[in-house]
């Protein structure tokens, strides 16, 4: 949602920042493409991305065609960007409404008009009255502590604010319940997953507020482990926490990547939360059974599918993934089918079982599909075609008819050329995955990557082209 907001130049410039760091080398065309903008804008913005990170790389180069980025062994991505979002004007006027500071004192700091300032604060009034909502006094709820506390973490995960925080002893504290927390559930997080739970600690040590979490949703995370760990941690370090505190930092670490020792544990923690989740909600299954419906396959029971499933349900369904720091992912042009296919089936299953007010943005749509795009990319299998040999029209037609009521059309198609004798085969369909089927008269021997058929033996014919064909492919 933030991102809706934020200076398209800034975004744009996270977005590449992202992409180089993934992959080094990229084609201007590609980025351009993909964010609908010209080759100039891509090269400005990668001029401007080398001079703000000049001291993370060791080399890079913007020829005509091609970018090629280098950076230090050291230097992870979360501190790239953040260092682009700090750039962001609107991201600083927010902070300072946040605070009920005078955001006007940027024009001087800055070096940009007051009149450009205001339009920031509106502009930023726009994002909190979307973010948060409106009162009964049609004002901005800042009353809604929960959704305050996730634009904090909008902001400080951006890099805005951060500097005043490192002096409060309380953050020293936050830091070594995190860690405390990541030794207790075994995750090794990662520079960016601590900071996001360093934070939260904080914010619940910090700021006494009351937030507004039912007590069916603090029933439910009452019989899991992160709540009662986060408790002990807390506990262990001299703090004591209300349920609805200990619920909100729940939210958080849940989001996180989970980073064991061993693949074991995520296993075990794949099927914890499957349990918890996918049996007791039948929404959930029905919300899989419709990807399985849109894309033919069975994917039910299927980590690879699932478990980024489960991420993305419990963050949304939680109010969390909007205010989330989401790494931008692109898809290639043949796979924009597929992503559009997901985004319409994600969306409407959230309007008709969560919420109508749910909202979704690129960066999460985009993250779920680089995730789940393997498997799902699996089920579009080349159809294999099969070739019919025929003495004349009518032989081919009864043949044709025939046969396709023994295949399936997601998996075969019958080519529509007709040809009268093997030789007429273009040599490329014996070298390829095809099945020939070539009435029997014409064969003058038995070839092995030929099946015969013939009006005579119409039905036992059909039933061993059948069974061939369902052999072969049961044991690809």
């Amino acid at each position: 949602m933030i991102d809706s907001f934020i200076e398209k130049d800034i975004l744009r410039r996270v977005k590449i920042t992202y992409v180089l760091y993934e992959c080094r080398q990229v084609k201007i065309g590609e980025l351009a493409n993909n964010m609908n903008v010209s080759f100039n804008t891509i090269k400005k913005d990668c001029h401007k991305i080398a001079s703000t990170l000049e001291n993370e790389l060791t080399s890079y180069s913007i020829s005509r065609s091609q970018l090629t980025f280098n950076f230090k062994p050291t230097t992870i991505c979360y501190d790239l960007v953040r260092k682009l979002y700090s750039d962001s004007l609107f991201l600083k006027v927010c902070y300072r409404c946040l605070l009920a500071d005078s955001y006007t004192s940027i024009a001087e700091e800055e070096f940009i008009s007051v009149t450009k300032v205001f339009n920031l604060k509106k502009k930023a009034e726009r994002y909190f009255r979307q973010a948060l909502g409106s009162n009964s006094n049609t004002k901005i709820a800042f009353e809604n502590k929960l959704k305050v506390r996730y634009i904090y973490l909008a902001l400080w995960m951006r890099g805005i604010g951060i500097n005043e925080l490192e002096n409060d002893p309380l953050f020293l504290k936050s830091e070594q319940v995190a860690h405390d927390l990541s030794v207790l559930l075994k995750n090794r997080f990662s520079k960016k997953s601590l900071h996001y739970l360093q934070y939260a600690v904080f914010m619940t040590l910090k700021r006494n507020d009351q937030l507004s979490i039912d007590n069916e949703t603090i029933n439910f995370l009452k019989t899991g482990i992160i709540f009662n760990s986060i408790k002990a941690c807390f506990s262990r370090q001299g703090f004591e926490i209300d349920d609805e505190n200990t619920a909100f930092i729940s939210f958080v670490y849940k989001n996180l990547p989970y980073n064991p020792e061993n693949y074991q544990l995520i296993e075990v923690d794949y099927q914890y939360y499957r349990n918890r989740l996918i049996k007791r909600y039948p929404p959930v299954v029905e919300l899989i059974r419709n990807f399985e419906s849109a894309f033919e396959m069975n994917l039910l029971g299927e980590i690879e599918f699932e478990k980024p499933l489960m991420d993305l349900v419990y963050t949304t369904t939680l109010g969390i993934n909007e205010f989330l720091l989401n790494q931008y992912y692109f898809t290639d042009c043949k796979d924009c089918v597929i992503r559009d296919k997901i985004s319409k089936i994600i969306r409407t299953w959230l309007k008709d079982k969560i919420s109508e007010n749910i909202t979704m943005s690129e960066s999460i749509i985009l993250q779920f599909c680089h995730l789940v795009m393997p498997i799902l990319k699996k089920g579009e299998k080349k159809k294999i075609p099969i070739i019919i040999v025929s003495k004349d029209e009518y032989s081919h037609m009864l043949f044709r008819k025939n046969i396709s009521k023994i295949i399936s059309e997601n998996y075969f198609f019958i080519s529509d050329e007709i040809y009268y004798s093997i030789d007429e085969i273009p040599e490329l369909f014996f070298n390829i995955n095809c099945f020939i089927v070539c009435e029997r008269c014409l064969l003058n021997q038995e070839r092995k990557d030929t099946l015969p058929i013939s009006i005579n033996h119409l039905t036992s014919d059909l039933k061993n082209i059948s069974n061939y064909i369902f052999t072969c492919v049961l044991t690809k």
